[in-house]
């Protein structure tokens, strides 16, 4: 008899830890892969980890795995006109700083960093956005609309450009930074200095995607979370392989090897653990942020929303 078919939405199918599943390398026990274009499509997807707070706080019937292939340090994604004066994270406040929108997880976490590890009050920035949406937003921050149908990253690359913003936090690298446009930078010039300065001090590297399954899916095929889980971890053991492995396939960056080393050095061999325990500090500090920043109206368990079987699985 033929396996049920999972149908997976990817958000992000290209990311090195997703394409040894996307490009078929790895399977999944008891069931055929089938790549959907939507979540609306789909019976679990990569989600957006605020996303997944938010929704389950508003009692979404999801259940998610331990599996995490996108999480990137944020200090890098906060950009400055380079004519503002901003040489410090407490430079942003009384500022005009533009963001996506106020729940998306980059934010989040950049916004978590700001008010915890530099003090930065966010009720002191005056946030703008052209997603604006009209949800709770914790006391006393204020988001103004900016009217536009331009795609986000676009419109806020120009704003910044033309000084009509002082600052960025976003999800993406906006193109001006890509262009090297002397116009704009980054509000830490070494930024790779004072994120790993950030891990040292914090022991957080934020999560951005979280694997999620629809529970009318999990109800039905109950072996599911744990065979998705299993393939993950398979997909960042490959990915990883390919970077550092007998027979390296990223060969752009010709110290890459090197780079690896020295982040787990310090950061430990696990640094990408797909598992509970070794993601705590992070798993707490998203749900305390969603919280302080009004996302969720409590400050919700994180562990009452993984599937248990999936979250007791051995390993990392």
């Amino acid at each position: 008899m033929a396996n049920p078919k999972l149908r997976f939405y990817f958000r992000e199918p290209t990311i090195d830890t997703n394409i040894p599943i996307t490009d078929g390398t790895v399977k999944i026990e008891g069931f055929d892969w089938e790549f959907v274009p939507t979540e609306e499509e789909c019976d679990a997807w990569d989600c957006g980890f605020a996303a997944r707070v938010r929704a389950y706080a508003k009692g979404e019937a999801h259940i998610s795995i331990p599996a995490f292939p996108n999480r990137k340090f944020r200090l890098a994604y906060i950009y400055v006109n380079s004519k503002a004066g901003i040489e410090s994270a407490k430079g942003l406040e009384g500022r005009r700083v533009g963001i996506m929108q106020w729940d998306n997880t980059a934010g989040v976490w950049a916004r978590g960093a700001l008010q915890h590890y530099y003090g930065v009050d966010l009720k002191k920035i005056n946030w703008c956005s052209p997603r604006a949406k009209k949800m709770a937003l914790a006391e006393g921050i204020r988001i103004e609309q900016i009217d536009s149908n331009d795609d986000p990253d676009l419109l806020l690359d120009n704003m910044l450009l033309d000084g009509k913003i002082d600052a960025v936090i976003g999800p993406n690298v906006l193109p001006s930074i890509t262009a090297r446009d002397p116009r704009m930078r980054r509000l830490f010039r070494d930024f790779r200095k004072e994120e790993q300065e950030y891990y040292r001090q914090t022991k957080i590297f934020p999560t951005s995607h979280i694997v999620t399954l629809k529970q009318a899916f999990v109800d039905k095929h109950p072996n599911a979370p744990v065979a998705l889980l299993k393939a993950f971890r398979q997909s960042r053991d490959v990915a990883f392989d390919r970077l550092v492995g007998p027979d390296p396939q990223v060969i752009a960056y010709s110290w890459i090897a090197a780079a690896v080393a020295e982040q787990r050095e310090l950061m430990g061999d696990d640094y990408w653990a797909y598992n509970v325990p070794n993601n705590v500090r992070e798993l707490e500090a998203m749900t305390q942020y969603a919280h302080e920043q009004g996302l969720t109206p409590t400050r919700i368990d994180y562990k009452t929303f993984f599937h248990p079987d999936a979250a007791a699985l051995p390993g990392v």
